[in-house]
């Protein structure tokens, strides 16, 4: 099953490759450099081949040990291909290329490519980045629930869907989510195109504000609405990827069967819009975790935007109002998109909240790094009801999210996944310090990889990670696949293989 999950991964990447290709040819012509990427999607095609040629057996479940290991090995195998560019163009060194290439994947955006790199080159970390974005949400609504769905994912199931084993069920829900994923990849092209970008820009931004893999990247734009645009292609991210598919399709019209039948249908259809859009609205700004996250990033403009007002660093009010809201959402987003701003004297007061926006992250059923809020959310109702408890020892209390309740053994193992985040993230923070980094930058790069967001201004940089020792790189590498697939999947695949050689040894 290992194998057969690679594979398909690795022909989905082998045809990802062609963007580049026609760019660099079509607009560039740099033949060159088509050559590089034909290399890289050739060499992809052929191992993945010969990876499904080896993985044919019939399997009708995805055992979880198995899982958590094709999750966990994905990500590094994608990136041995996706740094062939890099590295073959002579921009990156190995080792840099390829943590370059696991950061994108990842959707960390740690933007290792000088500014004067070729246009090609940043189309495809985009690509990377939106590669790796898709990649998490396949697995988010098959593998990840049946690895780690008591830490918190199965709450995504009050947005109406729930989780299974098999695997036809899987490649039916990875169909769907795929279908999300466009339709929101390209209504982010269609504001940013709207905004004044040009084709190749609006598709380049999009690919990275949807998978919330920013980086230092953005275009040159005379228009303030371009930043509007990205502001809403990184709020889309944000949300709950499974309640926009339960959204999207009540909203489309039945399928195409002319005859009286179709007719009738589409006429009942556009009888049942309306009650459908308002139901929908509801769905979107009635679920709790969705009107949180907008009190955060609400609350928190409004303190930033207090402070910049205060010490008059903006003159003008719009220009205060859009940065603020911009860099708020980007964090919020764990993107971490950056202006043409330098960050070499932030205050500290900034910085404080990027690292705890970058810390929160987004909804549990989206594409964002960070902790979620739908866990803050059942902390913050555990303390409460422990509050309560003591004072009214026999009073029995139920945590809900929602209208949905949270069974006390998810509310234990987010807990333990609180401990576990912070322990990790302490242990990484000595390991970085022990290669030569400073303990506030060893910090701030353990944090910006465990959170996916591999830029935190006035914290640390490319420029931090390009100094850090061979084996400082490798362990962020390692660093930025936990974070991304978050700690429990590690922990299962160790534990199936110790049981697995359990087994043999007896």
């Amino acid at each position: 099953m290992i194998l057969r999950i690679q594979s398909q991964a690795l022909l989905t990447f082998a045809f990802a490759t062609l963007l580049p290709i026609v760019l660099a040819l079509t607009e560039l012509g740099v033949l060159d450099a088509a050559i590089f990427f034909a290399a890289a999607g050739i060499f992809s095609v052929v191992t993945g081949i010969i990876f499904q040629r080896f993985g044919t057996g019939r399997f009708q479940r995805a055992p979880i040990a198995e899982s958590a290991a094709a999750i966990l090995l994905m990500y590094p195998l994608l990136a041995v291909f996706g740094c062939l560019p890099f590295m073959m163009t002579g921009w990156l060194s190995p080792l840099d290329a390829l943590l370059e290439a696991v950061g994108d994947l990842t959707s960390a955006g740690l933007s290792l490519l000088p500014e004067d790199a070729p246009y090609f080159l940043f189309l495809w970390q985009s690509e990377l980045m939106w590669l790796g974005s898709l990649m998490f949400l396949m697995m988010l609504v098959t593998v990840l629930p049946e690895v780690s769905g008591c830490f918190g994912i199965s709450l995504s199931m009050q947005g109406g869907h729930g989780f299974s084993a098999i695997i036809g069920q899987m490649n039916l829900m990875s169909v769907r989510i795929i279908k999300v994923y466009a339709t929101l990849t390209a209504v982010s092209f269609a504001a940013f195109k709207a905004a004044g970008l040009d084709e190749w820009d609006s598709l380049l931004m999009a690919m990275r504000c949807i998978s919330t893999g920013g980086g230092k990247f953005f275009p040159e734009h005379e228009s303030y609405s371009v930043e509007y645009a990205a502001i809403f292609a990184m709020l889309l991210a944000c949300g709950n990827f499974l309640i926009y598919y339960r959204v999207i399709y009540t909203l489309l019209p039945p399928h195409i069967e002319f005859g009286l039948n179709y007719f009738t249908k589409l006429k009942q259809y556009f009888l049942r819009l309306g009650r459908t859009i308002v139901g929908n609205t509801k769905i979107l700004f009635g679920n709790e975790e969705a009107r949180v996250l907008y009190l955060l990033i609400f609350f928190a403009m409004v303190i930033v935007f207090f402070r910049i007002s205060w010490q008059e660093i903006y003159f003008d009010g719009n220009e205060a109002f859009r940065r603020t809201l911009f860099y708020i959402v980007s964090f919020m987003s764990t993107s971490g998109i950056t202006l043409t701003e330098k960050f070499e004297h932030v205050h500290d007061f900034d910085k404080f909240f990027i690292f705890l926006m970058a810390v929160t992250g987004g909804c549990i059923g989206s594409v964002t790094g960070g902790f979620k809020v739908v866990r803050l959310i059942v902390l913050m109702k555990i303390t409460a009801a422990e509050i309560r408890k003591t004072i009214h020892p026999r009073m029995m209390v139920a945590i809900r999210v929602g209208d949905a309740p949270v069974p006390m053994k998810t509310v234990g193992r987010i807990l333990a996944y609180f401990f576990l985040a912070l322990i990790t993230m302490f242990i990484c923070a000595a390991v970085l310090s022990f290669t030569g980094s400073k303990f506030s930058e060893a910090v701030s790069m353990s944090v910006a990889c465990l959170t996916t967001v591999g830029n935190l201004p006035g914290l640390c940089d490319a420029d931090n990670f390009r100094a850090l020792s061979s084996f400082g790189k490798i362990f962020c590498m390692m660093i930025l696949v936990v974070g991304r697939l978050e700690i429990f999947a590690l922990l299962i695949a160790v534990a199936g293989i110790r049981i697995r050689r359990k087994k043999s040894d007896w």
